[in-house]
Order: C-alpha cells, then sequence, then structure tokens
C-alpha cells in the first residue's frame, strides 16, 4: 500500500534551532501532525562525518512529539523526518553544531524547485537557492549541456532565484557551490529538458554557462 503523500504534507517542525547548537549538550526540536492521520513518525539525524546519531520521539501529547537527541561533532548535521515513509515539508533539515570556522558555509546552503530535474526547452526553468544561516561567500552556478542557456540569479527572501532558459532538449548539469569550490548538498544536479530544439541551437555541441554572486550573511 503507497502511504498517502497528503499526511505527511500536513505534518510540521517547530523549535528547530539551526545554528550554534552545543556540543554534548541535548538538543529538541517539536512535530506537530496538524490533524494527519494516525501514522509511523520517524526521524534520523546524521552527524558530520556520517555517522547516524540516537534520537528518541516522545509523544507528549495527541498530535504533538519531541525528539530529542545529542550532536557530538562539530559542524553541520542533516535531520531527516518522514511520515509514513515519506519526507515532511522541509526535510532533510541543516542544523549547525558547534561554532562555524569558515565565513561561508556550504554546508548550510540548500536548492530546490523543478528547474533542478527538468523543464522544456524556451520555457523559464526555476529554481531557489537558500543561503540563511550560511554566512557571506560567492555563489557560483554553472549550467552544463546540450545548448546554451539564458543564466539569470535574482536576490530573494530565501536567498537566490535562479532562472535559465534552454535551447536544446537532453540532460543539463547544474553546479551549484558556495564559499569557493565547495559543492552544496546534491551538487551537480541533472536536469532533463524535453521539447523541439529551437532556433539557433547547435546539435553535438556541450554548452556552459555560470554566474557568480557575492552574497551577505542573511
Amino acid at each position: 500500500v503507497i502511504p498517502p503523500m497528503g499526511d505527511a504534507r500536513q505534518v510540521s517542525v517547530s523549535s528547530l534551532q539551526e545554528t550554534g547548537l552545543k556540543l554534548n549538550q541535548p538538543a529538541s526540536f517539536a512535530v506537530q501532525l496538524n490533524g494527519a492521520r494516525p501514522g509511523d513518525l520517524q526521524a534520523q539525524v546524521i552527524a558530520p562525518s556520517g555517522a547516524q546519531e540516537e534520537c528518541i520521539i516522545t509523544d507528549v501529547e495527541e498530535g504533538q512529539y519531541v525528539v530529542r537527541f545529542m550532536p557530538r561533532e562539530n559542524g553541520v548535521y542533516t535531520v531527516h523526518v518522514t511520515y509514513n515513509g515519506v519526507p515532511i515539508p522541509g526535510s532533510p533539515f541543516r542544523i549547525r553544531a558547534g561554532t562555524s570556522l569558515v565565513e561561508g558555509d556550504a554546508g548550510m546552503v540548500h536548492a530546490y524547485g523543478a528547474g533542478l530535474e527538468g523543464g522544456r526547452t524556451g520555457e523559464r526553468c526555476e529554481f531557489i537557492v537558500n543561503t540563511i544561516n550560511a554566512g557571506a561567500g560567492a555563489l557560483a552556478i554553472t549550467v552544463d549541456g546540450p545548448s546554451k542557456v539564458q543564466l539569470d540569479c535574482v536576490e530573494c527572501d530565501e536567498g537566490y532565484k535562479v532562472t535559465y532558459i534552454p535551447r536544446a532538449p537532453g540532460d543539463y548539469n547544474i553546479s551549484v557551490k558556495y564559499a569557493g569550490q565547495n559543492p552544496i548538498v546534491g551538487s551537480p544536479f541533472r536536469a532533463k529538458i524535453t521539447g523541439p530544439k529551437m532556433a539557433g541551437a547547435v546539435s553535438g555541441v556541450h554548452e556552459s554557462c555560470s554566474v557568480v554572486v557575492e552574497t551577505g550573511s542573511k
């Protein structure tokens, strides 16, 4: 039986401290079901080294849970929260424990949006690069594929909205780096573009377009 995704979409997290967690001190966050039908709530906390930290889920009242864990490593933790096996909105979450060794931290940057997965030729493909809590650094985006793309990057509330318009169908690699040559989680992404080849697109040629933005702290 495929679990209904609608229930996972209702579940939310609160009181999740994204930066400044102290090492070897208990940390916790709350999970609200918000009316979702009873199901299987799971949480997984992955340390910067890739080790899985023990976490305890406690039912505090109907539809309310607390997840507790103990950060022991300096760096960025990844927190996965699923309901009936489906990631809830925003999962995986990224939080920093200990002190940041560099001003710009690629581990705190994440990208999301349909444009990272695919689109159509001649149409605007969009995605968001969230740089909140990452500190100041250079954001470098490169789109590599069967055609040159019209690439644009503008500031938005979450960080930066990136748009590109491909002119030929095929697979495009999207590289997102922050604070030097540090790839963000998931980079490079691969987007599958469909649709007809546009006028001016050259067959059999590999093209690359890049943009670099100096970001400030958000």
